[in-house]
């Protein structure tokens, strides 16, 4: 009897590390539906996928330019291009990325919880990168987004350094050691270490951190897929869109005091933080005394399963 081929399929990411993070719940739920399916990732952040076992294979958008020979020319592949960012589910706020995805993609939901995969070497590497003092790691992250994005500081996303200089003082003073995770080209924390490491090395970090405070950017897809509860501080997007319940999320309490929002599309603003767009009265979309209250709740602990 000649053995069925087995069916290929082809996911196609645009975006960015976080957006890859998250769409590893969407790849589990592909594979859980479709147990004997291969699933290959295309996108420009492999890194994200590597040892996950949901996945057969993945191309590097950055480098490889042979995805057409490989995988579109003998039309035997079923491709998933969509963005699930264009769809009017989205743009109407109907619910969680993941769920909006899945059912873009045309399977159940499965989880929703993100999944990384760290070797022993990675994992080891990381505890090779802390600070050697003995004091539990307070990883915060401050700005998010592109290397070369116009504006170093989003309104829309980040936290406001003011007040992220309080937070760094006061956990420094309560005995933690403050990692300052950022781009070499934004704004620094005093009294905070800056680790020159690449996004999979930071996100190894998280495993062995004892608190967290981080904008909605990949640390805190990250944090969700190894199971470390952070504080999750939310301008623009919404936690019940982008964020997971195992997390303390924060709104700002900040309202919006224009009513016109001047180059917005289908979105009401960029997330890049396009400073025309900026509606509050107060640059301190965030107080201290809140987010330091907030870090309390958290458990301590280092402790991850993998």
């Amino acid at each position: 009897m000649k053995k069925k081929p087995t069916t290929q399929h082809l996911l196609t990411i645009a975006g960015g590390i976080g957006k890859n993070v998250l769409a590893t719940a969407v790849v589990a739920s592909m594979k859980a539906a479709e147990p004997e399916a291969n699933i290959t990732i295309a996108t420009a952040y492999p890194f994200v996928w590597f040892n996950n076992p949901d996945v057969h294979a993945v191309y590097d958008l950055n480098n490889d330019h042979q995805l057409y020979t490989k995988a579109i020319k003998n039309k035997k592949w079923t491709i998933f291009k969509h963005d699930p960012y264009h769809t009017e589910d989205f743009l109407y706020r109907r619910g969680h990325l993941i769920d909006i995805w899945c059912k873009l993609i045309g399977v159940p939901v499965a989880t929703r919880e993100p999944r990384l995969f760290l070797s022993d070497e990675e994992q080891q590497k990381a505890i090779a990168l802390l600070p050697k003092d003995g004091k539990p790691i307070f990883l915060i992250q401050t700005s998010g987004g592109i290397t070369a994005q116009k504006y170093p500081i989003s309104w829309a996303r980040d936290l406001p350094l003011n007040t992220a200089q309080k937070i760094v003082d006061t956990m420094n003073l309560r005995g933690y050691h403050s990692i300052h995770i950022r781009h070499a080209t934004q704004p620094a924390l005093k009294n905070a270490t800056w680790i020159d490491a690449t996004s999979r090395q930071i996100m190894a970090l998280i495993p062995h951190s004892a608190k967290r405070l981080f904008i909605d950017s990949f640390p805190q897809h990250a944090a969700a897929a190894f199971k470390k509860p952070s504080v999750v501080a939310w301008i623009v997007n919404s936690p019940k869109m982008f964020g997971y319940p195992i997390h303390h999320n924060l709104e700002t309490t900040a309202e919006p005091q224009f009513r016109h929002y001047p180059n917005s599309y289908l979105e009401r603003f960029d997330i890049t933080g396009a400073i025309e767009q900026f509606p509050f009265a107060t640059t301190e979309t965030f107080d201290s005394v809140t987010l330091l209250g907030a870090l309390d709740t958290l458990d301590s602990s280092t402790t991850t399963e993998q």
